[in-house]
Protein backbone atom coordinates (compact mmCIF):
# COMPACT_ATOMS: atom_id res chain seq x y z
CA UNK A 1 0.00 0.00 0.00
CA UNK A 2 2.66 2.71 1.09
CA UNK A 3 4.32 1.58 -2.55
CA UNK A 4 1.33 1.99 -4.62
CA UNK A 5 0.72 5.68 -2.75
CA UNK A 6 4.25 6.55 -3.46
CA UNK A 7 3.64 5.81 -6.91
CA UNK A 8 0.97 7.56 -7.24
CA UNK A 9 2.22 10.49 -5.52
CA UNK A 10 5.18 10.97 -7.77
CA UNK A 11 3.25 10.50 -10.65
CA UNK A 12 1.16 13.34 -9.54
CA UNK A 13 4.31 15.33 -8.92
CA UNK A 14 5.81 14.35 -12.54
CA UNK A 15 2.52 15.52 -14.04
CA UNK A 16 2.33 18.51 -11.93
CA UNK A 17 5.69 19.26 -13.46
CA UNK A 18 4.78 18.73 -16.49
CA UNK A 19 1.74 21.01 -16.53
CA UNK A 20 3.90 23.69 -15.14
CA UNK A 21 6.28 23.58 -18.09
CA UNK A 22 3.53 23.84 -20.67
CA UNK A 23 2.07 26.38 -19.41
CA UNK A 24 5.55 28.12 -19.45
CA UNK A 25 6.36 27.64 -23.07
CA UNK A 26 3.24 28.36 -23.85
CA UNK A 27 3.87 31.91 -22.06
CA UNK A 28 7.33 32.34 -23.91
CA UNK A 29 5.04 32.20 -27.28
CA UNK A 30 3.05 34.10 -26.21
CA UNK A 31 5.28 36.75 -24.98
CA UNK A 32 7.07 36.36 -27.82
CA UNK A 33 4.76 37.00 -30.13
CA UNK A 34 3.31 40.07 -28.79
CA UNK A 35 7.61 41.34 -28.57
CA UNK A 36 7.24 40.26 -32.34
CA UNK A 37 4.34 42.64 -33.15
CA UNK A 38 6.04 45.66 -31.59
CA UNK A 39 8.83 45.07 -32.92
CA UNK A 40 6.62 44.90 -36.51
CA UNK A 41 5.16 48.35 -35.74
CA UNK A 42 8.04 49.63 -34.99
CA UNK A 43 9.79 48.88 -37.98
CA UNK A 44 6.90 50.32 -39.75
CA UNK A 45 6.39 53.31 -38.69
CA UNK A 46 10.10 53.70 -38.99
CA UNK A 47 9.35 52.69 -42.59
CA UNK A 48 6.76 55.00 -42.56
CA UNK A 49 8.40 58.20 -41.51
CA UNK A 50 11.02 57.58 -44.28
CA UNK A 51 8.80 57.66 -46.93
CA UNK A 52 7.23 60.77 -46.28
CA UNK A 53 8.65 63.26 -48.58
CA UNK A 54 8.75 66.97 -48.20
CA UNK A 55 6.45 69.18 -50.29
CA UNK A 56 8.16 70.92 -53.46
CA UNK A 57 7.48 74.41 -53.03
CA UNK A 58 8.38 76.19 -56.16
CA UNK A 59 10.41 79.35 -56.28
CA UNK A 60 8.40 80.56 -58.63
CA UNK A 61 4.99 80.47 -56.27
CA UNK A 62 7.28 82.08 -53.75
CA UNK A 63 8.08 84.68 -55.45
CA UNK A 64 4.12 85.43 -57.15
CA UNK A 65 3.27 85.07 -53.08
CA UNK A 66 5.15 87.69 -52.09
CA UNK A 67 4.33 89.78 -55.28
CA UNK A 68 1.06 89.61 -54.03
CA UNK A 69 1.67 90.27 -50.77
CA UNK A 70 3.23 93.50 -50.76
CA UNK A 71 1.17 94.65 -54.06
CA UNK A 72 -1.76 95.07 -51.66
CA UNK A 73 -1.40 98.92 -50.17
CA UNK A 74 -2.91 100.45 -47.59
CA UNK A 75 -5.35 103.30 -48.45
CA UNK A 76 -4.05 106.38 -48.12
CA UNK A 77 -6.62 107.55 -45.74
CA UNK A 78 -5.47 104.80 -42.93
CA UNK A 79 -2.00 105.47 -43.49
CA UNK A 80 -1.85 107.33 -40.11
CA UNK A 81 -3.54 105.46 -38.47
CA UNK A 82 -1.90 103.75 -35.55
CA UNK A 83 -2.02 99.69 -35.42
CA UNK A 84 -4.69 98.90 -31.88
CA UNK A 85 -3.05 96.37 -30.15
CA UNK A 86 -4.10 92.51 -30.00
CA UNK A 87 -5.61 92.53 -26.66
CA UNK A 88 -6.26 95.96 -25.66
CA UNK A 89 -4.78 97.22 -21.82
CA UNK A 90 -7.33 96.49 -19.48
CA UNK A 91 -9.51 94.10 -21.41
CA UNK A 92 -8.05 91.01 -19.94
CA UNK A 93 -6.40 92.36 -17.71
CA UNK A 94 -7.35 92.32 -13.46
CA UNK A 95 -7.76 89.61 -11.31
CA UNK A 96 -8.98 86.89 -14.19
CA UNK A 97 -6.15 86.29 -15.85
CA UNK A 98 -3.37 85.35 -13.14
CA UNK A 99 -5.73 82.65 -11.91
CA UNK A 100 -5.89 81.68 -15.22
CA UNK A 101 -2.06 81.38 -15.57
CA UNK A 102 -1.79 79.69 -11.91
CA UNK A 103 -3.75 76.90 -12.69
CA UNK A 104 -2.65 76.14 -16.23
CA UNK A 105 0.97 76.47 -14.68
CA UNK A 106 -0.13 73.36 -12.19
CA UNK A 107 -1.69 71.71 -14.53
CA UNK A 108 1.58 71.68 -16.81
CA UNK A 109 3.73 71.37 -14.24
CA UNK A 110 1.95 68.23 -13.49
CA UNK A 111 2.14 66.75 -16.20
CA UNK A 112 5.23 66.92 -16.98
CA UNK A 113 6.39 64.88 -14.06
CA UNK A 114 3.93 62.76 -14.78
CA UNK A 115 4.94 62.39 -18.19
CA UNK A 116 8.88 62.05 -16.71
CA UNK A 117 7.28 59.07 -14.28
CA UNK A 118 5.70 57.70 -17.45
CA UNK A 119 8.64 57.47 -19.56
CA UNK A 120 11.33 55.77 -16.57
CA UNK A 121 7.94 53.24 -16.56
CA UNK A 122 8.06 52.59 -20.33
CA UNK A 123 12.44 52.37 -19.96
CA UNK A 124 12.10 49.42 -17.98
CA UNK A 125 10.94 47.68 -20.69
CA UNK A 126 11.81 44.17 -19.27
CA UNK A 127 8.93 44.67 -17.20
CA UNK A 128 6.41 47.21 -18.71
CA UNK A 129 7.09 46.08 -23.19
CA UNK A 130 3.28 43.56 -22.03
CA UNK A 131 1.49 46.97 -20.84
CA UNK A 132 2.93 49.56 -23.34
CA UNK A 133 -0.12 49.58 -25.76
CA UNK A 134 -3.84 47.99 -25.88
CA UNK A 135 -4.38 44.63 -25.83
CA UNK A 136 -5.85 43.78 -29.24
CA UNK A 137 -8.46 41.52 -30.21
CA UNK A 138 -5.81 39.05 -31.80
CA UNK A 139 -3.70 38.96 -28.73
CA UNK A 140 -6.46 37.72 -26.62
CA UNK A 141 -10.14 37.25 -28.29
CA UNK A 142 -11.64 36.82 -25.02
CA UNK A 143 -9.94 39.89 -23.11
CA UNK A 144 -12.84 41.97 -22.79
CA UNK A 145 -14.91 39.12 -21.18
CA UNK A 146 -12.78 39.61 -18.28
CA UNK A 147 -11.36 42.98 -18.38
CA UNK A 148 -14.05 45.97 -17.78
CA UNK A 149 -12.14 48.68 -17.77
CA UNK A 150 -9.27 48.48 -20.17
CA UNK A 151 -5.89 50.12 -19.22
CA UNK A 152 -2.25 50.76 -20.86
CA UNK A 153 0.90 53.08 -20.79
CA UNK A 154 0.14 54.83 -24.15
CA UNK A 155 -3.28 55.61 -23.20
CA UNK A 156 -2.43 56.79 -19.94
CA UNK A 157 0.81 59.35 -22.26
CA UNK A 158 -2.35 60.50 -24.11
CA UNK A 159 -4.19 61.92 -20.85
CA UNK A 160 -1.07 63.09 -19.75
CA UNK A 161 -0.49 64.93 -22.51
CA UNK A 162 -4.27 66.11 -22.26
CA UNK A 163 -3.25 67.16 -19.25
CA UNK A 164 -6.76 65.21 -17.80
CA UNK A 165 -5.04 64.79 -14.31
CA UNK A 166 -5.68 66.96 -11.65
CA UNK A 167 -3.71 64.61 -9.02
CA UNK A 168 -1.03 62.18 -8.63
CA UNK A 169 -3.71 59.64 -7.09
CA UNK A 170 -5.98 59.69 -10.52
CA UNK A 171 -2.28 58.84 -12.51
CA UNK A 172 -1.58 56.68 -10.00
CA UNK A 173 -5.53 54.90 -10.31
CA UNK A 174 -5.11 53.85 -13.82
CA UNK A 175 -1.29 52.32 -13.28
CA UNK A 176 -3.07 50.11 -10.73
CA UNK A 177 -6.00 49.37 -13.11
CA UNK A 178 -3.01 47.88 -15.42
CA UNK A 179 -1.87 45.67 -12.95
CA UNK A 180 -5.47 44.89 -11.97
CA UNK A 181 -6.52 43.93 -15.53
CA UNK A 182 -2.93 41.52 -15.78
CA UNK A 183 -4.45 39.48 -12.89
CA UNK A 184 -8.01 39.29 -13.95
CA UNK A 185 -7.09 37.67 -17.73
CA UNK A 186 -3.58 35.94 -16.58
CA UNK A 187 -3.95 34.25 -13.16
CA UNK A 188 -4.34 30.91 -13.85
CA UNK A 189 -3.40 31.00 -17.49
CA UNK A 190 0.08 33.11 -17.77
CA UNK A 191 0.92 33.21 -14.34
CA UNK A 192 4.34 34.81 -15.35
CA UNK A 193 2.61 37.83 -16.45
CA UNK A 194 0.47 39.54 -12.91
CA UNK A 195 4.13 39.96 -11.37
CA UNK A 196 5.63 42.41 -14.30
CA UNK A 197 2.36 44.03 -13.26
CA UNK A 198 2.93 44.61 -9.71
CA UNK A 199 6.52 45.61 -10.32
CA UNK A 200 4.76 48.15 -12.49
CA UNK A 201 3.14 49.54 -10.14
CA UNK A 202 5.60 49.35 -7.29
CA UNK A 203 8.11 51.26 -9.30
CA UNK A 204 4.89 53.70 -9.90
CA UNK A 205 5.02 53.81 -6.53
CA UNK A 206 8.67 54.77 -5.91
CA UNK A 207 8.82 57.56 -8.50
CA UNK A 208 5.98 58.93 -7.04
CA UNK A 209 7.71 59.10 -3.82
CA UNK A 210 10.68 60.90 -5.18
CA UNK A 211 8.89 63.19 -6.74
CA UNK A 212 6.46 63.78 -4.00
CA UNK A 213 7.27 67.63 -3.35
CA UNK A 214 7.17 68.79 -7.10
CA UNK A 215 4.07 67.04 -7.53
CA UNK A 216 2.82 68.54 -4.22
CA UNK A 217 3.54 72.34 -5.30
CA UNK A 218 1.94 71.53 -8.65
CA UNK A 219 -0.97 70.19 -7.48
CA UNK A 220 -1.31 73.09 -4.86
CA UNK A 221 -1.24 74.83 -7.82
CA UNK A 222 -4.42 73.49 -9.17
CA UNK A 223 -5.89 73.09 -5.75
CA UNK A 224 -5.72 76.99 -5.21
CA UNK A 225 -7.92 77.93 -8.47
CA UNK A 226 -10.55 75.26 -7.75
CA UNK A 227 -10.78 76.41 -3.89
Amino acid sequence: MKIGSELRRLYEEEMRMIEEKEKLVELRRYEAAIRQEREEEERQKARNRKTKKRPVIREDYLEDSQTRRFDKRMPEGDRGTKRRPVVESGRYGGDSAPSTKRRRGGEVGLANILEHILETLKDRIEVSYLFLKPVSKKEAPDYLNFVECPMDLSTIREKVRKMEYKSREQFRHDVAQITINAHLYNDGRYPGIPPLADQLLELCDYMLMEHDDSLTEAEAGIESVDS
